[in-house]
């Protein structure tokens, strides 16, 4: 009952600050932006070519709907797109702590464990009701433009995308219990999501253990172009539940 009510007071306050408007047109337009660049690159590209020396293929095939796509995801969602998320987020700890909130809401009958799970789950259907609106725009206008791919292809790649959302949140906590300042929490936590991100297509062996190769599970959803292993959902999971308990134990000793 106190989860229940935890999470819909974290709810209430995300909709006060209109963190569902701003975020979900912040990931539509992102959803926009990726098809229109494939749309009209040739076309920039052929009246630039003269004056900059670029030379167009011919022979190059044009790119899939679902290459169109999962383009948008990893050039513009887990880029920009992840910055933002991460910013909208980073005070999800310490303002109840400077405003004296925390002290206030752990001084009632609600266990440390129910506050931190309140949270992540809070954040991670926030993050997640923006994202799919995107991850919905970036669909149908890549359809509209060039071709449709199955839609219950893009319902697997979404569930499991979401399980990077829900560890980034938990990541933003667990950080969020050691340090004050809200900036400093989005920088190391942005400097880490990237980290993972440059790191996971390095090596095939142990990097199938990493958090972030749950992107490629999903990415094979739609391509199937990746050799995946589903440890990698098993392993991101495992973290972020290792994360929350690590955050719960770190704030009862305060």
């Amino acid at each position: 009952m106190n989860l229940a009510i935890l999470i819909r007071a974290e709810l209430t306050e995300a909709g006060k600050d209109y963190k569902y408007v701003w975020l979900t047109i912040f990931f539509i337009l992102l959803g926009f932006t990726q098809p229109l660049i494939n749309m009209y690159l040739d076309i920039i590209l052929q009246q630039l070519g003269g004056t900059i020396g670029v030379i167009l293929d011919p022979n190059k095939p044009p790119p899939t709907s679902s290459e169109i796509f999962l383009s948008t995801v990893s050039g513009q969602f887990n880029q920009i797109g992840l910055i933002i998320l991460i910013i909208s987020f980073m005070g999800l700890i310490t303002t109840d702590r400077q405003s004296g909130m925390q002290d206030f809401i752990l001084t009632r009958p609600v266990s440390i464990y129910s506050y931190v799970h309140a949270k992540l789950i809070a954040h991670w259907l926030i993050s997640m009701f923006s994202i799919f609106f995107g991850i919905l725009a970036s669909y149908l206008y890549t359809v509209y433009l060039f071709g449709s791919f199955p839609f219950l292809k893009l319902l697997s790649f979404s569930i499991l995308y979401s399980l990077w959302i829900l560890y980034l949140v938990s990541l933003v906590l667990v950080i969020s219990v050691y340090i004050k300042q809200q900036i400093l929490i989005a920088v190391l936590t942005i400097g880490v999501a990237f980290f993972l991100l440059v790191i996971k297509g390095l090596s095939p062996t142990f990097l199938y253990f990493l958090p972030s190769s749950i992107l490629d599970v999903a990415t094979h959803q739609i391509s199937g172009a990746h050799d995946v292993h589903n440890s990698s959902v098993v392993c991101c999971l495992l973290i972020t539940v290792a994360h929350l308990i690590w955050a719960s134990k770190k704030l009862k000793q305060h």
